[in-house]
């Protein structure tokens, strides 16, 4: 293959089934990378490409389209262009719903009935989901396109590793991107900008006192 491929998909700020995203990459045997909230990114899967000296084409993986993943894509290549000082041929697809052979696999679906649901609605009752877990304070990372561009998932696992008994969790965008990656800690309401591995693990965070 003289030219990489790479599917992107936009997960929401609880994340994305990686497991279903690199089955169907690996099915088309190609790879995929993460606009936001985690990784490989972009800018991982467009340095691996300028490795092997390889043209690359980026597919949005969106169902409906999403013109905001397609809109950031194109920001988040010129961003990389711009911070590697490299020229790479880099091309993106329209979304993969655009396509008509799309709109024919939905209607082969409705040939189908499907099957009857019989999940139990147990899960909203569930003792586990009643209690807040214990933390000594609560970071908000955000995992936003910018800040995930900035080093934001770097930055996430240092403030897991270094604050073990606080409650660290993604988000996505807070704003002012300008100033990422940035978190914010509680009960102290602090904001941390342009925020690295280093600066994290010497921040001392608030504490507080669980609810109950």
């Amino acid at each position: 293959m003289t030219r990489r491929y790479v599917l992107v998909a936009r997960p929401t700020p609880s994340g994305v089934d990686l497991a279903a995203v690199a089955s169907l990459a690996d099915a088309c045997g190609i790879t995929y990378a993460l606009l936001d909230q985690g990784e490989p990114t972009i800018h991982t899967a467009l340095d691996d490409a300028a490795r092997q000296e390889l043209p690359v084409t980026l597919i949005p993986l969106a169902v409906p389209r999403d013109r905001y993943l397609e809109t950031w894509i194109a920001r988040a290549v010129a961003n990389w262009k711009e911070t590697r000082a490299r020229e790479l041929d880099v091309r993106i697809t329209e979304s993969v719903d655009t396509s008509p052979a799309f709109a024919d696999l939905v209607r082969s679906m409705m040939q189908d009935d499907g099957a009857a649901v019989t999940a139990s609605p147990r899960a909203f009752r569930s003792p586990a989901w009643s209690h807040i877990p214990e933390h000594t304070a609560h970071i908000l990372v955000c995992r936003g396109p910018r800040c995930t561009v900035y080093g934001a998932g770097e930055l996430h696992r240092a403030l897991r590793r270094d604050h073990p008994d606080a409650l660290v969790t993604p988000t996505g965008c807070l704003t002012p991107c300008n100033l990422g990656p940035l978190y914010i800690t509680y009960p102290d309401g602090e904001w941390h900008s342009c925020a690295t591995p280093d600066t994290a693990e010497a921040s001392p965070v608030g504490t507080s006192t669980t609810p109950t």
